[in-house]
């Protein structure tokens, strides 16, 4: 059964409410746990999520289970409702407060990734 895509009127409305687009603006630097949103946007889990549920009934926002952790990015947009969404991010792009998120953002994901290299013992010694 084909699933009803929401108009652009109700993904502006969407994108409109400041924490769900602080959550696509991070999500647009890497895929993010709940738990690195909560610390990034220094909002409490119930509201990070409640805001993620939002975004993934309007299918802006993907998850997949890892363990008993959800990591969120941004659904692959196509057509109008992909060039709607990439218009707001880019007309947020250079403002410091979304900036700086974005940069958290990646630094918690590189973090992460770090980290899992070293759980798995695949870190690449340093010559230095």
């Amino acid at each position: 059964m084909p699933v009803a895509l929401p108009s652009p009127s109700e993904l502006l409305v969407t994108l409109a409410e400041p924490t769900r687009l602080r959550i696509l603006n991070c999500l647009a630097a890497s895929p993010l746990f709940v738990s690195d949103l909560q610390v990034i946007l220094g909002q409490p889990q119930s509201t990070v999520s409640r805001h993620l549920k939002v975004l993934r009934s309007l299918h802006l926002v993907d998850d997949t289970q890892i363990a008993q952790f959800v990591l969120y990015r941004l659904a692959r947009l196509s057509g109008p409702r992909e060039r709607l969404v990439k218009a707001v991010l880019d007309g947020i792009h250079h403002e410091e407060r979304f900036k700086a998120e974005r940069h958290r953002a990646r630094d918690r994901a590189r973090s992460h990734a770090r980290r899992h290299r070293r759980e798995d013992g695949t870190a690449k010694t340093s010559t230095r």
